[in-house]
């Protein structure tokens, strides 16, 4: 039954013709280690071809949902795995076909009648870098961005086709969501089409020039072998230790996922290792003329290698070993050299590398918040609405050049030129402990360097208390409990008694409700409103406009106002969301991940 089959299919394909290609074939000096990297190049390819269109089924090429979809995979059983497959597959596919390039032309294996099987392959070099320079910015990542606009300005910048090909990479003047999608279609369509054709016609030629068993001169037949088993073992030997390498490396690294594009976040673009020598290279031209080094030089080298097998025929025997010699102990020197100076200069390089430490900061943040679900307007919105993000970079820009903000180990923001309070902490309990301590409300790291060091508070305002030891305590657990602090409910909880007495304290008419508002006891005018003090309400609208009657009224001298126009927001400083993540920022009041159980 079995042999009636394969008859049936054969009569209808004629497959064993095309599998007596393959076993047919022979190798005139025998099985080789070194011929090896053309099978692992194509099982390369293949395991690229599988995994991509298995990433493919799950992922959206859109400026808002791609590194969304890219993050899901990557919650998916084995999705960081296929994901680390398909790029390190990527960087092997290289590596190998860089090999396998070097072999052929040591072999001088693109002699006739090879020139076709030589150029084909050639040609797949350029494609395949291409081919993985536009995957690189699809999970829409800042440095995905900045490269593929490097890429494209470096393209733009060549005289004649430049722009033309500029355009045709992003779409358009800047990079965003038509660029992801003209990238996806030569990722995911054109570039493999193109690349599937070549390797086909590669293949067939290679085929076609490889002798049988039967067409072998006798005078060949010592020492040949088949293809098949004798080269075969060694193809899969050495092809399962470059997938072994990969697979380790796709399982244990993974492949990276950095941080979503944002033009708001500074990032130093840099290509990827195999084009480094190019960059490098571009620092020994003037600008105007980076394009010999990125375009002009590349080309010519490339026509130059097409024509090698033509060239090779002018020369002698010795001429051209030592030629192939040459072109590969040439590339191969400029290649590293280039490569490892670009790489040394980046680690001298104090910019980049403090660039790179707060990217890989901002990237572990996104992972953790994103664990909390992703918007629909992209997974950018994760860090511009993240308080932990945005609230150090607005108290740099608009408060550390008077407050600090250092906390019990000394890190944190110092003020250029502190005139108000250290706010670590603001309207904790240890906040307002130190409030209440004339000696450390006169401090520096206080209110020291203000008008308010000569105010009532730093002579002491907790005397009106029936017993100052017993009662200071629930006095201060009572102010700091109006905040509401996040981290300081487990404790304000437990405490409700204490607080609740504390409050009768706060509103004593003879004690802090003689200078404070607190409910329904006292009056503006003098001191701050204590009523819900410190919480995200009352640092609003402080922040917003301290010289409210609420807070300092026309004697504010100490604090500007960031928001006092509600009714024209244009005219402020710093607008509602701002305002909010600065607020939510100094009362800790942002996202964490739940721990996990080890």
């Amino acid at each position: 039954m079995w042999t009636h089959f394969r008859t049936w299919l054969d009569d209808r394909t004629g497959y064993q013709k095309m599998l007596g290609l393959y076993s047919r074939r022979v190798l005139p000096n025998g099985p080789s280690w070194m011929a090896t990297t053309a099978s692992c190049v194509l099982w390369m390819f293949v395991i690229e071809l599988i995994t991509g269109l298995v990433l493919l089924s799950s992922f959206s090429p859109s400026a808002s949902s791609a590194w969304a979809s890219v993050f899901y995979i990557e919650q998916l059983p084995a999705g960081s795995f296929l994901r680390g497959l398909h790029y390190f597959s990527a960087q092997a596919l290289i590596i190998l076909f860089g090999l396998h390039t070097m072999r052929v032309l040591l072999t001088a294996a693109f002699r006739e009648p090879r020139e076709l099987v030589w150029i084909t392959g050639l040609l797949l070099v350029p494609l395949l870098m291409v081919w993985a320079v536009t995957g690189n910015p699809l999970p829409a990542t800042q440095k995905g961005y900045s490269q593929i606009e490097v890429e494209a300005n470096i393209l733009g910048g060549s005289p004649g086709v430049g722009p033309v090909a500029r355009a045709i990479l992003i779409g358009g003047d800047d990079v965003g969501n038509i660029t992801l999608t003209h990238l996806n279609f030569l990722h995911m369509a054109m570039l493999p089409l193109i690349v599937g054709v070549l390797t086909i016609f590669h293949i067939w030629q290679l085929f076609k020039h490889s002798p049988s068993d039967k067409e072998l001169p006798p005078e060949m037949i010592e020492g040949a072998a088949r293809y098949w088993p004798e080269q075969t073992v060694r193809n899969w030997v050495v092809f399962s230790i470059a997938f072994g390498i990969v697979a380790y490396l796709a399982y244990t690294v993974g492949a990276p996922l950095e941080v979503p594009a944002d033009p708001s976040i500074h990032h130093i673009a840099r290509p990827e290792w195999y084009f480094l020598f190019l960059f490098e290279l571009r620092r020994y031209f003037p600008p105007e003329l980076d394009f010999i080094a990125t375009m002009v030089i590349p080309t010519v080298g490339l026509l130059f290698m097409l024509f090698l097998p033509f060239i090779d025929r002018f020369c002698s025997q010795r001429a051209g070993t030592i030629l192939r010699y040459v072109i590969i102990i040439g590339f191969v020197v400029s290649w590293t050299g280039l490569t490892i100076t670009s790489m040394n200069r980046d680690r001298n390089d104090e910019a980049l590398q403090a660039s790179r430490q707060e990217e890989e900061h901002l990237r572990e943040r996104v992972h953790e918040l994103a664990l909390g679900g992703i918007p629909p307007e992209g997974a950018s919105a994760l860090l511009q609405n993240d308080p932990k993000t945005q609230g150090p970079i607005l108290f740099k820009a608009h408060c550390a050049n008077c407050h600090s903000h250092v906390d019990e180990n000394g890190e944190g923001f110092i003020a250029e030129n502190q005139t108000a309070p250290n706010l670590y902490k603001f309207g904790s309990r240890e906040w307002v402990t130190k409030v209440l301590d004339p000696e450390q409300w006169a401090s520096d790291h206080m209110f020291g360097n203000t008008e308010l060091s000569e105010s009532d508070m730093a002579s002491g305002v907790v005397d009106f208390l029936p017993d100052v030891d017993e009662d200071l305590p629930k006095l201060i657990a009572a102010l700091s409990a109006e905040a509401e602090l996040p981290y300081q409910i487990d404790q304000d909880t437990e405490d409700t008694e204490q607080i609740a007495e504390g409050i009768e304290f706060l509103k004593d008419e003879e004690g802090c409700a003689s200078c404070h508002k607190v409910y329904d006891s006292g009056e503006n005018g003098y001191g701050p409103d204590l009523t819900w003090y410190g919480s995200k309400s009352w640092m609003r609208d402080f922040i917003s406009n301290p010289e409210h009657s609420r807070f300092y009224g026309m004697d504010n001298n100490y604090m500007p106002a960031f928001a006092p126009n509600p009714n024209h927001p244009t005219r402020n400083e710093l607008d509602e969301h701002s305002i909010q993540m600065l607020v939510d920022w100094l009362r800790q009041d942002w996202y964490e991940a739940p721990e996990t159980a080890e």
